[in-house]
């Protein structure tokens, strides 16, 4: 295997666990959301504490999600790349007429 395989098939990798990362934040966050809206609902202050903990969790869980979204759109972009195609193309390059 040459090294331009082995690399665009370790950027594929990364950006395989990283859609994995994605997905798993993301649905963290839908359930730290929804633990501060059940929480909230109680006339208990420790209870309101946990929930606004819940809220920053939930707010940091979705910055992850965008985080990863970002760095697995570059990764398409360097391994289109790798294939003759220009950073950000999502296919092969069209032929000029």
């Amino acid at each position: 295997m040459n090294a331009n395989q082995e690399l665009k098939n370790t950027l594929s990798y990364i950006q395989s666990e990283l859609n994995r990362i994605e997905t798993m934040a993301g649905t963290l966050s839908t359930i730290e959301h929804d633990h501060y809206k059940k929480l909230t609902n109680f006339d208990d202050r420790n209870l309101v504490d946990i929930a606004v903990e819940e809220q920053n969790a939930a707010r940091q869980l979705g910055t992850m999600k965008h985080m990863c979204l970002a760095m697995t759109q570059k990764l398409e972009g360097l391994i289109n790349a790798l294939d003759g195609g220009e950073p950000g193309e999502s296919g092969q390059r069209a032929e000029t007429h």
